[in-house]
């Protein structure tokens, strides 16, 4: 019986090889290529936490701190961690 590593690397896989021919990626399938991607994750954000500032490069090669992005009405901000940037 194959271990939750091994099966997680065929997910990843086969759903990588679909996106890049441009194949239809089942939401079944698109599931579980999320939970693959996340198994085993242990840290992160608490909903409802506030993060700390931090500061990254642009594309133009500005500094954009995070205080600097919000505002009044707040901002939402997704990480999505793939396999495939």
């Amino acid at each position: 019986m194959p271990d939750s590593n091994s099966r997680n690397g065929e997910v990843l896989t086969q759903v990588l090889k679909k996106m890049r021919s441009g194949e239809k990626i089942a939401p079944s399938e698109f599931q579980e290529f999320v939970k693959a991607q996340n198994d085993g994750a242990t840290t992160g954000l608490e909903v409802g936490e506030k993060i700390p500032d931090f500061a990254l490069v642009d594309q133009n090669g500005n500094e954009r701190k995070f205080r600097d992005l919000t505002g009044r009405a707040g901002l939402l901000l997704v990480f999505s961690r793939s396999a495939d940037w």
